[in-house]
């Protein structure tokens, strides 16, 4: 019978753990964009660069020859962990994206011809669909699209799609945005019957279970460093030996030659004629640290352990009033998705922060899906198996106590205008806690614009959610500006915002210094940096407002 998991055991090797945010204990949610690192891996970067930083297959001193017997000792144990039958099979890129940009530029824009086809999956990162979008773009190919936004594959239209034969099929191992875990070794059985090569995006899935790509049997796999404990910027594509001898190299410079003239360049064998430039030493160290933490754990109760984190998650918030997974499938990795209704993702997420707990927030990078979906985005937790059943409940109390705070705003007199007051409570709070909730009163306050006024004319870019800014003059050549968003947060901005300059003429707006009155407010320091950015394109479309309408002389 297999022994309870301890969490409290493995937290102790993750040094940020241990960390506080806005004066709470940390509570990181947000593996499914990246993962934390054990001190293992930290170590392992650290001593590369006090002990034998150096190029590797270079030069013929000791550091470099230390340097290159540490990289390619990854690449042998990468190999075996995912069961690769050759280092030569494995390319380090920068990451899942890189890896798929190389196969999409490579291998299949050479073989793509006007009227081919290219098969993705409606829930596929962004990553998976634009780079197959680009060559076919250049090549006149067509891409089909294999509905999931339920979080299931109909196998049946699956094999007529691959039926009208794609010249490859991209697919999901485990959606980033939904945590559903796709049947992968049916799905490349069914392509290679079809005579369709198969890429599989797998930067999801080895961050909760082993693969082994001899029962995949798929033609390429791609992943990412930084979602599997290990660093940023580091990834790698497996693809198998044959098709790589296909591939002409994807970039020229040093490493991925054998001979230059000007008469000509002979490249160099495998891997080395894909991995152009000087690599990233350090992350592939830090990767094989990673690698090497996971083989030596019991990755089973791992598992096990994430699956409780998310089963009790699903049932410490189904009582939540509004509370909408977006997945009610079972074969899932430890990931929720969800909304609430009556509040916006990015309101959740800032909320959250405040409470210390660190989710994600908007469209996940599979905006595709948010459209089959009909909404623009969600609110995702993402769990690792340092999280603790504890922590699990913190999320759903912060969430419960979000919710009776938006029912008592909604009830409160005058709710459906924002009054000066409310405006005053905002500039006179004490401290960012005080501030923040008087930002959420003053937004939920606000009136909404109407529908037909929400056109794409008057979306400001630049924001983490949709903004919509419509700059007018009165008669007497005042500025009387309307805005809404679909944030809370966002909206109390545009409120602040719009106190600041309406009624005033340009000339007086442009002397008013609004960056420096609106700094005044402390804001940025607690914004997340897209939304601090999105203050800064409101503040940037309001003054170029006021200098193009300033009078003529």
């Amino acid at each position: 019978m297999p022994t309870e998991f301890d969490p409290s055991r493995v937290r102790r090797e993750f040094p940020i753990l241990s960390s506080r945010v806005n004066g709470q204990p940390l509570v990181y949610l947000d593996n499914a964009a990246t993962t934390q690192k054990p001190r293992v891996v930290i170590e392992a970067i650290s001593q590369y660069y006090k002990r034998y930083n150096a190029n590797v297959h270079r030069a013929a001193h000791a550091l470099s020859a230390q340097a290159t017997t540490a990289f390619e000792q990854v690449r042998r144990n990468l190999a075996e962990w995912i069961g690769a039958t050759s280092t030569d099979e494995l390319i380090w890129t920068r990451g899942t994206t890189e890896a798929i940009n190389l196969v999409a530029q490579s291998y299949l824009r050479p073989r793509l011809k006007a009227g081919d086809r290219i098969l993705l999956m409606e829930c596929s990162h962004h990553a998976n669909i634009v780079p197959w979008q680009m060559v076919a773009e250049i090549c006149g190919a067509e891409i089909d699209v294999l509905p999931c936004a339920d979080g299931e594959i109909d196998l049946e239209l699956f094999k007529r799609l691959l039926s009208r034969q794609p010249q490859l099929a991209a697919l999901t191992h485990t959606s980033n945005a939904l945590g559903s875990v796709f049947p992968i070794e049916q799905m490349c059985a069914l392509a290679r019957a079809a005579g369709v090569p198969t890429l599989v995006d797998g930067a999801q899935a080895l961050p909760h279970f082993d693969i082994d790509l001899a029962r995949l049997n798929c033609d390429f796999y791609a992943f990412s460093g930084h979602k599997l404990f290990g660093p940023t910027g580091i990834g790698a594509l497996w693809a198998r030996r044959a098709l790589l001898e296909s591939m002409p190299p994807w970039q020229g410079g040093g490493e991925m030659i054998e001979h230059v003239s000007f008469a000509g360049t002979r490249f160099a064998g495998l891997p080395f004629r894909f991995e152009a430039g000087t690599p990233d030493i350090s992350g592939v160290i830090g990767l094989g640290a990673a690698i090497d933490y996971l083989r030596i754990q019991d990755r089973e109760s791992f598992e096990r352990h994430e699956q409780q984190l998310l089963q009790h998650a699903l049932a410490c918030c189904a009582t939540l009033p509004g509370f909408r997974p977006l997945n009610a499938g079972h074969d899932r990795v430890s990931l929720i998705s969800f909304l609430i209704d009556g509040l916006h993702p990015q309101d959740i997420a800032l909320w959250l922060d405040q409470q210390g707990i660190a989710v994600r927030a908007g469209h996940h990078c599979a905006m595709p899906l948010m459209s089959a979906l009909g909404i623009p985005g969600s609110v995702r937790a993402s769990f690792a198996f340092y999280n603790t059943l504890d922590e699990v409940e913190k999320l759903a109390q912060a969430l419960d106590q979000l919710i009776r705070s938006q029912h008592s705003q909604i009830s409160l007199p005058q709710a459906i205008t924002a009054d000066q007051a409310q405006l005053d409570r905002v500039h006179q709070a004490k401290g960012w806690n005080e501030r923040y909730q008087a930002l959420m009163a003053l937004g939920s306050s606000l009136p909404d614009l109407p529908q037909e006024w929400r056109r794409d004319e008057y979306r400001l870019h630049g924001c983490e959610s949709r903004v919509w800014l419509i700059n007018t003059l009165d008669d007497c050549g005042r500025l009387a500006c309307r805005a809404d968003a679909e944030g809370r947060i966002l909206r109390a901005l545009l409120a602040l915002l719009l106190e600041s300059v309406n009624g005033l003429t340009p000339n007086e707006v442009l002397a008013l210094d609004l960056p420096g009155k609106i700094a005044q407010l402390d804001l940025q320091r607690h914004l997340s940096p897209t939304r601090g950015n999105g203050l800064n394109a409101m503040i940037d479309a309001l003054l170029q407002f006021a200098r193009v309408s300033q009078p003529t002389t």
